[in-house]
């Protein structure tokens, strides 16, 4: 009776094993973050991987068991590994053929993170094996970390919802995080015209070098005004180009008429400067800006002869 009981317990679970992976697995190939989805969803959407391959690897190992009595076989786990390796790769390549979606190593690495997982905790489990638990516990460090930018952008994006009207002060750990590309930010301290910390941008000679703030509450309908202060360190003066668009901006060819667009002078210094969000909403020539779908902030300087450096705080909104 106890056999008979565990063979059903292993044939409902090896059911539902695969029925999550019928569903999971078409997702590879549709649907997904957009390039300005919330920075959780992208995180989460990336753990999506280590969740399938670990449920895959389960389910081999589940009929696997069936047939043989040594599951901890050194060529069953080679034979798992590179099957795993084989598939991520084939999927990534097919990804990119499909639906032109770059090919991402990190992706790879996130589905044999899930197969090894899956393999330790089988080995670990119902009876404790001792020689596996530092194995388990590296593997979950794995995870943990792996996990890491999923709740680092939970938490910055609770975090913006109750700052808001104000968009970024830096006085928080993440939120140089919001702003693209991170290469060339950091947050500093000492240099602020609010609290303690701005936002540091390095400026190079491209045609177009800045930072866009990406992250953010979207609906900025009941404000007058967006605030934000630049601290020049240089003792020449630089103009510096704010953009803004909202979702709409790409159906419209992403023209230049249709977002935006205004030019500040930064002197040497502290400089505060102050947008009409009634110009922003006017802005497009053949339409009004979506005040509650605004999609991007951007500040970048156009065709610098030399490198400069910027600091950027305390931006809101006002009425």
């Amino acid at each position: 009776m106890k056999n008979a009981g565990r063979s059903s317990f292993v044939l409902s679970q090896e059911s539902a094993i695969a029925l999550l992976l019928l569903i999971g697995f078409p997702f590879f190939f549709i649907g997904g973050p957009g390039y300005h989805a919330d920075r959780s969803f992208k995180s989460a959407w990336d753990l999506g991987h280590i969740l399938f391959f670990f449920l895959a690897t389960r389910l081999f190992l589940l009929k696997e068991v069936k047939r043989r009595e040594d599951k901890r076989n050194r060529l069953l786990f080679q034979h798992v590994f590179v099957s795993v390796l084989g598939l991520g790769i084939l999927i990534e390549l097919a990804q990119k053929a499909l639906g032109g979606r770059s090919v991402d190593g990190w992706d790879v690495y996130r589905d044999l993170l899930g197969c090894v997982g899956a393999y330790t905790f089988s080995e670990l489990f119902p009876v404790v094996n001792r020689r596996v638990i530092l194995p388990a516990i590296g593997i979950m460090l794995l995870v943990t970390a792996a996990s890491w930018p999923f709740v680092r952008s939970l938490v910055d994006e609770i975090i913006a919802r109750r700052q808001f009207p104000v968009l970024a002060d830096f006085e928080t750990p993440f939120e140089q995080n919001r702003f693209s590309p991170g290469s060339r930010l950091q947050r500093v301290e000492k240099i602020a015209s609010h609290g303690r910390f701005s936002l540091r941008v390095q400026l190079t000679t491209a045609t177009y070098s800045g930072a866009s703030l990406f992250y953010f509450p979207h609906d900025w309908r009941g404000y007058t005004n967006l605030n934000f202060s630049v601290y020049n360190p240089g003792n020449e003066e630089l103009k510096l180009h704010c953009r803004i668009h909202d979702v709409h901006h790409h159906r419209h060819g992403m023209r230049f008429s249709d977002r935006f667009h205004q030019l500040f002078t930064l002197h040497p210094g502290w400089n505060r400067c102050l947008v009409s969000l009634a110009d922003v909403r006017t802005s497009p020539r053949t339409r009004l800006m979506d005040m509650a779908r605004i999609e991007s902030l951007a500040f970048f300087v156009v065709r610098q002869s030399k490198g400069r450096i910027i600091y950027v705080d305390n931006i809101y909104l006002g009425r």
